[in-house]
């Protein structure tokens, strides 16, 4: 990703040079790079007019290369118009599965345009890879996510209530006061996530790994915690965990269980 970000920003600072000026300092440059190689044979005017020509199929191919480069913003742009376009008639048609819809979405997120606030609830998703995406305010209700890669991707206040997110992975995601509630997240790699006023209620965590994540404020009312990896979480309370349903068969650290233990003894 770092490279990939390293290569658009040298793209948009050579896109700022006008494209004639590209063009006319590119054939200055290699028309005197055809003259200094042919210095010994050159006697006079006619002979500078013959190397020129001999050379000009080059010059011609470096500045066709040249117009090409430059003119690779506006095939983005129709490249990324038509994403839009499948993304958009498949929700108009209703489809739930849709491959073209699958690729426009990575293609989009591949060249670094947000999806901010898309809406796709009901969609069949499935392995879709979306890492470091951008989806603050999505709508991804009810959504077939199985297997889908977030990684390091922005989900601060989406809807993902009711979606299948099996074996999702979300490590390191931002997911603050994104709506999980009756989210099925068994087996997801949620570690490192950012929880933070999360709605997690009637989530199935079961053996989801909530490792090193940041739990403050986040609800977890009636979520199935069995065999969730709550190891090196951070910022929650016991309250907070105990509102779970089966809280106590989830991987806990030995401080968690020591703070049960003083609770329990602090209310008899």
């Amino acid at each position: 990703m770092k490279r990939k970000e390293a290569f658009n920003r040298v793209e948009r600072a050579v896109q700022q040079i006008p494209t004639w000026l590209s063009a006319t300092g590119a054939v200055l440059v290699l028309a005197l790079i055809a003259l200094w190689l042919e210095a010994d044979t050159i006697q006079s005017v006619r002979d500078v007019v013959r190397v020129l020509f001999e050379h000009a199929e080059s010059i011609a191919i470096v500045t066709a290369v040249i117009f090409f480069f430059k003119e690779a913003p506006n095939r983005k742009a129709q490249k990324h118009y038509e994403a839009w376009q499948v993304i958009d008639h498949a929700a108009a048609a209703k489809v739930a599965t849709s491959y073209a819809r699958i690729q426009a979405l990575q293609d989009l997120n591949e060249d670094g345009v947000s999806l901010r606030g898309i809406h796709l609830p009901g969609a069949h998703l499935q392995e879709i890879d979306l890492q470091g995406a951008i989806l603050t305010c999505a709508d991804l209700s009810h959504t077939d996510l199985v297997k889908a890669n977030f990684v390091n991707a922005n989900l601060s206040h989406a809807n993902l209530s009711h979606a299948n997110l099996i074996d999702a992975n979300l490590r390191g995601a931002n997911l603050m006061d994104a709506d999980l509630s009756y989210a099925i997240l068994g087996i997801a790699n949620l570690s490192g996530v950012n929880l933070m006023d999360a709605d997690l209620v009637g989530a199935n965590l079961m053996d989801a790994d909530l490792s090193h994540a940041d739990l403050r404020g986040a609800t977890f009312i009636d979520a199935d915690l069995r065999c969730t990896d709550l190891r090196q979480a951070k910022n929650w309370t016991l309250a907070q965990i105990q509102s779970a349903r089966f809280w106590e068969k989830a991987i806990h650290e030995p401080a968690f269980w020591r703070e049960v233990s003083q609770d329990a003894e602090f209310n008899a």
